[in-house]
């Protein structure tokens, strides 16, 4: 009779190769109280799926009109993330949700986050994003012309900034329409490679931020990301927040 093949029995190899093939909601509901070995695995090699963030900064910034109310005021609107449960909410009478169990990513404007764990809000205060007009594709960048878009590509674009401080940032205006004479084949070429690259570089940074959270949260060996929680009703919280400052 061959031997029985246990879980407890497979190589820690073999163990993180089935990880691979599961989603990291199914990992951490099937693993995370196992036993503290595969406790320890899920917290070392389970990681956040790329593509499931890439969703939810889409998600984030098509359903929630608070992408009218970005600037670019120091560098832009700040905003912090945490990983949890069910994607974000949009509102109380439309929380337009179609997964309530996989691990998604949400966004917060305040700095205090209403979670039961102190320590997840407080790894998070460490990784704010910065986020402006340009992060969604529908918003508005006529801001950009204004003196906080211009001291904005300064920062962010210094080479730009440069190249349009003789043509359309040497102007003052009064209507978008007053810099049209001044909107030269090389202005227009300098800034389309602003709108082009800015989102990049927002979701970039929002990627870095993740991976960050995510991985300070591992090191707490005793949270189960899907235990993460609020501590009262959420939805919609986000926009009451911007339009009532």
């Amino acid at each position: 009779m061959s031997p029985v093949s246990t879980l407890n029995g497979l190589s820690n190899e073999l163990i993180i190769c089935i990880f691979g093939y599961l989603k990291a909601e199914e990992n951490f509901q099937s693993f995370f109280d196992y036993n503290d070995r595969f406790r320890k695995l899920v917290k070392c090699y389970v990681m956040h799926s790329r593509r499931t963030l890439d969703e939810d900064i889409e998600r984030f910034s098509t359903l929630h009109s608070w992408y009218k109310h970005l600037h670019f005021v120091d560098g832009g609107v700040t905003f912090y993330m945490v990983p949890l449960k069910g994607e974000q909410e949009r509102y109380n009478f439309s929380p337009c949700v179609s997964d309530r169990i996989g691990i998604h990513w949400h966004f917060w404007r305040q700095k205090q986050m209403p979670l039961v764990d102190k320590r997840i809000e407080q790894i998070s205060q460490k990784y704010p994003i910065k986020l402006n007009p340009l992060f969604a594709s529908h918003g508005s960048s006529n801001g950009i012309f204004m003196d906080d878009g211009r001291n904005f590509i300064r920062q962010y674009y210094p080479a730009q900034f440069e190249a349009l401080s003789t043509t359309l940032f040497c102007r003052s205006y009064h209507r978008i329409f007053d810099l049209l004479p001044f909107y030269t084949d090389d202005a227009k070429a300098t800034m389309q490679f602003i709108y082009e690259n800015e989102p990049k570089r927002l979701r970039n940074m929002i990627q870095e931020a993740a991976r960050c959270i995510w991985k300070e949260i591992q090191a707490l060996e005793d949270v189960n990301l899907l235990d993460i929680k609020y501590t009262q009703q959420t939805a919609g919280f986000v926009m009451q927040v911007i339009l009532h400052e």
